[in-house]
């Protein structure tokens, strides 16, 4: 399952899913392309991991995700100092809040279709071309359970992330004959920086601690086991390798099993 002699660029690189899947993808011999809104210490360390396991400098790029201009930017970025182009997309950035519909404002609303629908579109857009023009490539959306299932009180993540699964199957269909791949990933509750505003509500809200929240919510697994960063990572690598040339579309739950009970 080698990737060597690809080129990733990840999204959300300074997340907990972000720095994984660009560990797995480095270990599996790619060159590493990283974008986020700032150089964090989590991005700084992710580079000297890299370099480590690859022995190759990974590249960062800062992009603000809800700037269409900064978006543009980065791709012109990109094509000059990647000139042989990205194989792999990951559309791994995210935005989440929690809320009922009263609640939401029409300015988070937007927030989160311009981070978790947009830009992937935008994206997908222009690096599908090199893509298609060397008959390989491969564009991974991070979607969400919520993006399977209805959820209470994710009103604009759950409708952006179910509008990144068609946007996936979409992009899948028109991209097939040409040798480039589309998939989706669909995590449930992941111990992440995303889901720590909704713990500290949960702690308000219940009183409980963080340790007996995130065991409530582990309890209604089947399987009775969190998905870790690294299985998707890992999983990342598998839908770029040799074996899933012929896998497209999916949307794939990685929930320990809640989307089938």
């Amino acid at each position: 399952m080698s990737l060597t002699g690809r080129t990733a660029l990840v999204t959300g690189f300074g997340g907990g899913i972000g720095s994984a899947i660009a560990v797995s993808l480095a270990e599996g011999g790619c060159r590493i392309v990283g974008t986020d809104r700032s150089m964090s210490d989590t991005v700084k360390q992710n580079m000297e991991k890299i370099k480590e396991i690859s022995g190759q400098e990974a590249l960062f790029f800062e992009c603000d995700l809800l700037n269409r201009e900064s978006i543009d930017q980065l791709c012109s970025t990109i094509a000059s100092k990647v000139p042989s182009g990205i194989d792999i997309l990951v559309n791994n950035a995210g935005c989440y809040e929690r809320c009922t519909m009263d609640e939401k404002t029409p300015e988070s609303w937007d927030r989160d279709l311009a981070i978790n629908l947009t830009a992937p579109f935008l994206l997908s857009k222009n690096f599908a071309m090199s893509m298609k023009k060397k008959g390989w490539g491969r564009i991974i959306n991070m979607s969400s359970v919520a993006g399977l299932l209805s959820c209470p009180l994710t009103i604009g993540y759950c409708s952006s992330k179910t509008g990144l699964v068609g946007l996936t199957k979409t992009i899948a269909a028109e991209l097939a004959p040409l040798g480039v791949t589309c998939n989706a990933i669909c995590p449930s509750v992941l111990d992440t920086p995303i889901i720590q505003p909704v713990l500290d509500a949960l702690q308000k809200e219940t009183g409980a601690s963080r340790e007996e929240i995130m065991e409530n919510f582990r309890k209604t697994y089947p399987t009775k086991k969190f998905t870790t960063t690294k299985q998707i990572g890992d999983y990342v690598v598998f839908l770029c390798s040799p074996a899933a040339d012929n896998m497209t579309g999916l949307a794939t739950p990685m929930d320990g099993g809640f989307s089938i009970v």
